[in-house]
């Protein structure tokens, strides 16, 4: 009886954790994108023109700085700006190497720099926002950007992140540009989807990558 009860409780425990990331992932909004080819986990997106919350930092891993930059970002989307106006979470977090121009969309993203093992972490704002109506960071190290409209490859991949699971997803998605017909033409760049309290089974990830025709005229 105590074991038929206990099991009981454990189904209701993950039931509840898969609600709540659920819940989760509709609270936060993503940038509009338009599909253009897919394959899979891998996808080909045209992204439309977004504005970004960003900060440089320096670690030792992109998990690293995904964890360090997503603090005064946070800090500055819940009230640290200067009317203390609280500014909608959007999905995912990005961060891509530090020096290079890198559209950003749906999450947090960080991205390495070969030449000073920096990363760029940034938040997308909410499309309703723009640069004169968004509010001024109390940080100075944040950073309000205006990003052009890119076409971004992508490559999902669930569970928990590492630096193996990042590598695969590359090699895949390169290899997925590569045949249909595109160019690579920046670093790539980690997405995170969740926010921290959701569990690491149900988190998403990707690796992004800017690209543009072979053919481009």
């Amino acid at each position: 009886m105590i074991h038929a009860v206990s099991k009981c409780l454990s189904v209701f425990a993950v039931a509840l954790i898969a609600a709540c990331g659920a819940a989760a992932e509709e609270k936060a909004a993503m940038p509009a994108y338009s599909v253009v080819s897919e394959d899979g986990p891998a996808q080909i997106r045209a992204y439309a023109p977004m504005i970004v919350a960003e900060v440089t930092v320096e670690a030792a891993s992109v998990a690293d700085a995904a964890s360090e930059g997503f603090r005064p970002l946070a800090n500055y989307i819940f009230g640290g700006n200067a009317p203390r106006q609280k500014i909608a979470m959007t999905s995912p977090v990005t961060a891509a190497p530090k020096g290079q121009k890198i559209a950003m969309t749906a999450p947090v993203t960080a991205a390495e720099s070969a030449a000073a093992g920096g990363y760029v972490v940034r938040f997308i704002m909410p499309a309703e926002w723009t640069m004169d109506t968004l509010p001024a960071p109390a940080n100075p190290d944040v950073r309000l950007v205006p990003m052009p409209g890119r076409t971004l490859a992508a490559y999902r991949y669930t569970g928990s992140d590492s630096e193996k699971k990042r590598d695969k997803a590359e090699a895949a998605l390169r290899a997925f540009v590569e045949a249909g017909g595109y160019t690579v033409t920046g670093a790539p760049e980690w997405a995170g989807y969740d926010a921290p309290f959701v569990p690491f089974f149900l988190r998403r990830y990707e690796i992004m990558l800017a690209v543009e025709p072979a053919n481009k005229e």
